[in-house]
């Protein structure tokens, strides 16, 4: 018996579908498994750094330069009316709040890893009372509280481990990027929710602290106006609230909270007694 290879019939290795449309839903597919795994991802960075011990965070940036200047008497005052303000807003026993001050004329404050706040100059000349400065110290602690910093920084690291394996870079490119990306810690930023969630607590720490709230109000108006001037003729001078809701919008929430809570508006204010920044400020 003689064996032949059959032939293969006609159009076997052919579609009819067009290639493109092919390769379209191929393209599609590996995007949506791709938002899936950086979702999924990102919530579990979130979850997983609340468990990261307070100690080990301030250990991470232990050696960080937050300012240039330190041991100033502005600094002093800074920490002072942090240690105040902090113990009115339930923080864990372990979680030490440290302020540290910059003279740059930047309006803007943050709260970055391991309780270090970092105040500028510019926002404080902002300030007309005491209150109202410690309206913003406020809003900084709470975000150490609710371990904000740590929760965005472990979501930064992830997509950006997530794009270094997508794009391919090497290991030594995504680590140098990981490395400047911790270094870094001024441009972490907070979400909507999270934004609001630290409005609540420095209010409530305000109505503990002063009996009433008047210094997020007037906070509150007056980033509300710097908001509605010329970013061009005025860069930075809404630095601190850029990535944040209207201010407007803010002030209407808390007065809503403080009308819940029975808490009251406003009262007289204290002077601010910054180092080197006059005020009108009525006492």
């Amino acid at each position: 018996m003689q064996y032949e290879n059959p032939k293969p019939r006609e159009g076997i290795n052919y579609s009819s579908e067009h290639p493109l449309k092919e390769f379209s839903q191929l393209l599609i597919g590996i995007v949506v498994i791709i938002a899936v795994v950086v979702i999924t991802l990102n919530a579990l960075a979130g979850r997983l750094a609340f468990y990261i011990p307070f100690e080990f965070e301030r250990n991470m940036v232990s050696d960080f330069e937050f300012a240039e200047v330190e041991e100033s008497l502005q600094q002093a005052y800074l920490q002072e009316l942090a240690d105040r303000l902090a113990p009115h807003m339930d923080l864990p026993e372990d979680m030490k709040i440290t302020v540290h001050y910059s003279d740059s004329d930047t309006v803007n404050a943050f709260a970055t890893l391991g309780g270090n706040l970092v105040f500028f100059q510019g926002l404080i000349e902002q300030m007309e009372s005491e209150e109202e400065l410690a309206a913003v110290m406020g809003h900084e602690i709470a975000h150490i509280k609710y371990r904000h910093p740590i929760v965005a920084l472990g979501k930064g690291v992830t997509l950006a481990t997530l794009a270094a394996f997508v794009g391919g870079s090497s290991a030594s490119g995504a680590g140098g990027w990981l490395i400047g990306s911790s270094a870094n810690l001024s441009l972490l930023k907070f979400s909507r929710d999270q934004e609001s969630q630290a409005d609540q607590a420095a209010a409530a720490g305000l109505q503990a602290l002063y009996g009433h709230i008047g210094g997020a109000k007037d906070l509150f108006q007056s980033f509300a106006e710097l908001e509605g001037q010329d970013s061009v003729t005025n860069p930075g001078v809404v630095e601190l609230f850029r990535s944040h809701p209207h201010s407007a919008n803010r002030w209407i929430e808390l007065q809503s909270l403080a009308d819940t809570r029975g808490w009251l508006v406003d009262d007289a204010r204290t002077k601010l007694n910054f180092p080197g920044v006059a005020s009108d400020s009525e006492g």
